[in-house]
């Protein structure tokens, strides 16, 4: 009587352990999953920042010298009303636009930077962009 009573505790804390485990594993994988989403979000928005960089530098009719660069300032785009996000409050970003030789020839690029507190920066960040 006292091996059943013995077998039927162990098997218990078999499941109970298993159970622990089965929770454990789910929590990790919610936040796994949730972080990717933020690193998304964070990705997207300086795909849109890009864009809209795009549009406002283009609307201005502004050339820049072959072998020069500018910046332009997210607060800029988001003041001019090129971009809408509610994350931008929580970030601060820019776009280098640059008119070098590639290949021979001079190209004009875009390439949007954001740093959004501790939670994402893009490699290269440089913060007297922002000034």
């Amino acid at each position: 009587m006292k091996r059943e009573r013995e077998k039927k505790i162990t098997r218990l804390h078999l499941i109970l352990f298993g159970l622990v485990i089965t929770i454990a594993v789910i929590v990790i994988v919610s936040f796994k999953l949730g972080g990717s989403k933020k690193i998304e979000r964070y990705k997207k928005l300086e795909k849109d920042l890009n864009i809209a960089t795009m549009y406002y530098y283009g609307s201005k009719e502004d050339e820049i010298e072959k072998g020069r660069m500018k910046i332009i300032t997210m607060k800029t785009i988001v003041a001019n009303g090129y971009l809408q996000d509610e994350i931008t409050s929580k970030c601060d970003g820019y776009t280098v636009i640059s008119n070098y030789r590639i290949a021979g020839e001079y190209e004009i690029s875009y390439d949007s930077y954001i740093k959004c507190g501790d939670a994402y920066k893009t490699p290269d960040f440089e913060e007297e962009y922002l000034k």
